[in-house]
């Protein structure tokens, strides 16, 4: 600990909503991938072949997978599932285990999502969140989508 530094343990409120995981549920979890993912593989090599200038992981706010060089538009590869795409996940229909949970973390993601862009739409960022399925089904929109992008910001 640093000279000087005070330790503080921040006691979190319990949420009604959360049960422990079991641990093969934990361990699975862990193989989750926040950063590198197959998406934004696929994204970088959308990028590189359209002769695209990028910086991945850009350090701002929200955590960006990308941003334009010479731009200010960024881009976001969103998971249809960890981002709430769909109806089924945000009402729970989609779960059989633990739906108060998953229900709350997918609508909690969908939030800081919407607040993530509020804030740098404000600071004169051109936010650009691209579903998983469209990155690897239609990646002719996304280009298009970028050129347009890039041409106006």
């Amino acid at each position: 600990m640093l000279r000087g530094s005070v330790c503080r343990v921040v006691k979190e409120k319990k949420k009604p909503w959360f049960k422990k995981p079991s641990t093969a549920t934990s361990r699975r979890m862990r193989l989750v991938r926040s950063v590198n993912t197959n998406l934004e593989k696929t994204m970088e090599s959308l990028l590189r072949t359209q002769g695209i200038k990028y910086q991945r992981q850009p350090l701002l706010f929200g955590r960006p997978d990308f941003r334009i060089k010479s731009t200010k538009v960024l881009i976001f590869c969103d998971s249809s599932f960890w981002h709430g795409r769909r109806v089924k996940e945000l009402t729970g229909e989609a779960f059989k285990k633990n739906k108060e949970f998953w229900v709350n973390k997918l609508q909690e993601n969908k939030k800081r999502d919407s607040k993530i862009n509020s804030a740098l739409r404000k600071e004169g960022w051109k936010v650009l969140r691209f579903w998983d399925t469209d990155i690897l089904s239609r990646p002719s929109k996304i280009v298009k989508k970028l050129a347009l992008e890039i041409k106006n910001g």
